[in-house]
């Protein structure tokens, strides 16, 4: 509800009171507007899902407020919500129709994190008990994986023995999966190889890079100092949404505005900050590259790079999730690809500008030359359509084709 953007996806928020009762105010896109015109009895909880990786987490959140408790008011509302929209599209209530759920979990999950969750389910009033006969729990990578094998052209290229890479970089964490194309009982199954995980590695990061980088430029201003100001940081920190969602190979040349809102007094910084234009501040990209971008974008790439020499060639690296719909990290793969196809030909084993020199080893070719003869080396990159939905939508395809025929599509 009340999102801006035409495939939303909803942000992990939770609007409180913060008397006794604690109670729940809204979720999701709805409790961002909400606590800009809130007044000072509301707190707002954000990133929560984000504490399921951390395995030293005590559950403890702001506010008194317990994460378990949170999560399962959480996925009450969700499922409230998309009963409330079924029961718009179609005569029989929601409520009356058998609904089978397809959930799906970082592959990084421990089994304790994943019991927790599904127990979140059952105190949500979703499912009676796990396990549940009416749920069916992939992890992110094969929920990905169904999605490409119906979704990307690509796909239908791949041959008996290929193998193929799933680059799932998200809010918080990017997961490298291998898997190898087996035909051989006469259907078509995925063989998991291997994967690579890493935390504090995708969009969030690039949030909190530049969130620290916006703060430095107001050094000297208070922003405590004020709940005015305090939301109108919130609000000039959300125009990076837009930044972050067009930044290409070709922003490091250019420079970037955003807009500051008037409660966040930037008059009071003397001197008058060298990046004010008019009402906006201006961002190099080549220090939103600098500070913001290259250090998680590099951590995707070390992660690309040891998972293809560890494995023989590989037909197609398909990138997905919300990190992996940004065109920068796909220009950053492109560039490596180039390098080594310039390697290949002429022989320069030089760094090419703006590559680390850990990249040295990643054999990213082209579509030209055969990729089979380089162990390691990767023919394409594909960026699918829809990146950011590509789990999700993977999920539904996977219950909607019955789970059973796709338990048998991995082994």
């Amino acid at each position: 509800p009340r999102h801006l953007n035409a495939y939303a996806k909803v942000p992990t928020v939770s609007l409180y009171k913060t008397n006794e009762n604690k109670a729940l105010v809204d979720w999701g896109s709805s409790a961002l507007a909400n606590y800009k015109r809130s007044k000072t009895d509301r707190v707002l909880i954000r990133d929560y899902k984000l504490l399921l990786f951390d395995q030293g987490a005590k559950g403890r959140l702001d506010n008194g407020l317990h994460l378990m408790d949170v999560l399962t008011q959480y996925l009450q509302s969700i499922h409230r919500h998309l009963l409330d929209e079924v029961n718009k599209s179609q005569v029989l209530a929601a409520e009356s129709i058998p609904i089978h759920y397809c959930i799906t979990v970082p592959q990084s999950w421990t089994l304790p994190t994943r019991e927790l969750i599904l127990r979140c389910y059952v105190e949500a009033g979703i499912i009676l008990q796990t396990p549940a006969p009416n749920m069916t729990v992939i992890t992110e990578a094969e929920a990905a994986a169904t999605y490409c094998r119906e979704k990307c052209e690509e796909f239908e290229m791949l041959k008996d023995g290929d193998i193929f890479m799933i680059c799932d970089a998200g809010g918080f964490t990017t997961t490298v999966t291998v898997f190898r194309v087996d035909d051989g009982l006469g259907v078509r199954q995925f063989v998991r190889m291997s994967n690579s995980h890493a935390e504090n590695c995708g969009s969030v990061m690039l949030d909190r890079r530049f969130r620290e980088l916006i703060l430095k430029k107001l050094q000297g201003l208070d922003i405590d100092a004020k709940p005015t100001r305090q939301k109108a940081f919130e609000t000039l920190l959300e125009g990076f949404g837009e930044i972050k969602s067009q930044f290409d190979g070709n922003s490091r040349e250019e420079v970037k505005h955003i807009s500051v809102p008037m409660g966040l007094d930037v008059k009071d910084l003397q001197p008058p900050p060298t990046w004010m234009e008019d009402e906006y501040m201006s961002l190099k990209g080549q220090e939103l590259c600098d500070l913001v971008f290259d250090p998680v974008v590099e951590m995707v790439l070390e992660l690309v790079n040891a998972q293809s020499r560890a494995n023989p060639a590989c037909a197609g690296l398909f990138m997905v999730g919300g990190f992996g719909a940004n065109k920068y990290l796909l220009h950053r793969l492109e560039l490596a690809s180039q390098k080594n196809r310039d390697r290949e030909v002429g022989g320069d084993r030089h760094s090419m500008n703006g590559l680390p020199g850990s990249m040295t080893d990643m054999r990213l070719n082209g579509d030209g030359g055969d990729y089979n003869s380089c162990p390691g080396s990767i023919k394409k990159v594909i960026m699918v359509q829809k990146a950011e939905l590509a789990v999700a939508r993977g999920a539904v395809i996977y219950g909607l084709k019955s789970a059973s025929q796709y338990t048998k599509a991995f082994l």
